[in-house]
């Protein structure tokens, strides 16, 4: 065109249509997010129960599935990964392209070739086409992509599977610490009482002579120590309901309370071996870690598409108008073929990158086998351990009980001095103590094995032994 030439104006709009399966294959977008309801199923808006003064642990758990915030973020995360199936399933279509422009051009613009006539050259120009195009091989880039797609998909229920197990692990703590503060609870207003009792005791024993200040002074101490104690397992409490809401992931205004008790049967821990070999068939972190080495595989194998050339099928059907030469159909079709031979190493990266991550994944799993070993060790020592804690600490407490009371009647016969009362007194306290922090470990250790294992935590936390579920 020579230097001279205007375009008055220039439209140009085109509409891409793609061409996708709604209800076919394996994952749908409904599918891809209410098959989470294999653990929990929710909507997080849904309007909350108002009555949270009786909870069991079952409710809590359920209460968790609905409105845990982690959760609700791992299982909405399924809803993106099926969306890129979708898109990766689409090059499976052809696309087709609407295009439609029309275009003023200068009057006296150079002709086509360049040489001068004295021909009237058309001014305006109008074209209205569809255009379409059919991947026939792409070095089965598509194939591989939509099927690393879909692996992804189910690698992210099994990470919405081991988030589910993991918030309910959480829950189950906050509930048997909650547990434990009001027990704590329930052990300082009994100590209270007996040091009230005892301070009264010892001031009438004083007022008749029987004792010196001293020990009235020591008694009374002792009162006001268990005061405190009471202020601090009393604010004990009111965190540890905070902790339980807020785990479960209930508004700020709720206020929870719970009903259960401490497990009253502790059943030896099972053999490691047969519980590791459990981990490695149900454990949800370790299946997401093979189905993304998987998928890795297989997009290793997509990159490596690249390589070969594509094939198209690709047509085009109009209509041209000129306001010289008037309007006509035009048509075009045929098979193209496209191969770059230089893209500055690109392809070679992909394929490099694709196989690092491949080889990070086959270390990452490496590394949480020996960790979650570890794990599974260490949740079932401290499960042994707190059970034997447990056994001890009864007889120590039933121990102490008859120690405090002989020092009582010992005390009023005048056989014991005051401060022999006030030993017994902070030894069974402390055994009591002992007792409730080992039964609650118990149970915290054993629902870490199960969270390991992998074996259903959060969709029924059923106790033998009832410790969570008081009618």
């Amino acid at each position: 065109m020579s230097a001279n030439r205007t375009q008055v104006a220039f439209i140009s709009m085109t509409i891409i249509f793609l061409f996708t399966l709604s209800n076919t294959g394996i994952y749908s977008e409904t599918e891809g997010v209410e098959g989470t309801t294999v653990t929990f199923n929710a909507n997080a808006d849904e309007t909350q129960m108002t009555d949270y003064q009786s909870l069991s642990l079952e409710d809590c758990l359920s209460l968790a599935g609905k409105y845990n915030p982690v959760l609700t973020g791992a299982t909405e995360r399924i809803r993106e990964l099926v969306a890129d199936y979708q898109a990766a399933k689409s090059k499976f279509f052809p696309r087709l392209v609407l295009l439609s422009y029309y275009e003023r051009l200068a009057p006296d613009r150079l002709p086509p070739g360049g040489s001068l006539t004295n021909m009237e050259l058309f001014k305006e120009e109008s074209l209205t086409s569809i255009s379409g195009k059919q991947i026939i091989f792409d070095g089965i880039k598509t194939y591989y992509n939509t099927k690393a797609a879909k692996i992804g998909t189910e690698a992210q229920r099994q990470e919405v599977r081991r988030t589910a197990d993991e918030v309910a692990f959480t829950v189950t703590e906050a509930f048997y610490r909650l547990i434990e503060a009001k027990e704590d609870l329930k052990v300082v207003e009994e100590a209270l009482k007996q040091r009230q009792e005892f301070a009264m005791l010892t001031e009438a024993f004083f007022k008749a002579g029987k004792v010196t200040q001293l020990d009235s002074f020591r008694a009374r101490s002792q009162v006001s120590e268990a005061e405190l104690a009471k202020v601090e397992a009393e604010n004990a409490v009111s965190l540890a309901r905070e902790i339980l809401a807020r785990s479960i992931g209930l508004k700020e205004q709720v206020i929870v309370d719970i009903r259960g008790q401490l497990p009253q049967e502790f059943a030896p821990a099972s053999d490691i071996n047969s519980l590791w070999q459990g981990v490695l068939k149900t454990n949800p972190e370790l299946k997401r870690l093979n189905l993304e080495i998987e998928q890795s595989q297989t997009l290793i194998k997509a990159a490596r598409g690249a390589y070969f050339p594509e094939i198209s099928l690709q047509g085009n059907v109009g209509v041209r108008h000129r306001d010289l030469g008037g309007t006509k159909d035009e048509w075009l079709a045929g098979v193209f073929m496209e191969l770059p031979f230089f893209e500055g190493g690109l392809t070679r990266a992909q394929v490099d990158k694709a196989s690092s991550q491949y080889l990070q994944l086959l270390e990452k799993k490496r590394d949480r086998l020996n960790s979650l070993k570890v794990d599974l060790t260490a949740a079932l020592k401290d499960q042994e351990n707190s059970r034997q804690g447990v056994l001890t600490t009864r007889q120590t407490v039933v121990t102490n009980e008859e120690a405090y009371a002989s020092a009582q009647a010992l005390y009023r016969n005048g056989k014991a001095i005051g401060l022999d009362v006030l030993q017994t007194q902070v030894d069974l306290t402390g055994s009591q103590f002992n007792s409730i922090k080992y039964a609650v470990a118990y149970e915290i250790a054993r629902a870490r094995v199960k969270q390991i294992i992998g074996s259903g935590l959060s969709e029924s936390y059923q106790q033998s032994n009832i410790g969570g579920s008081k009618k």
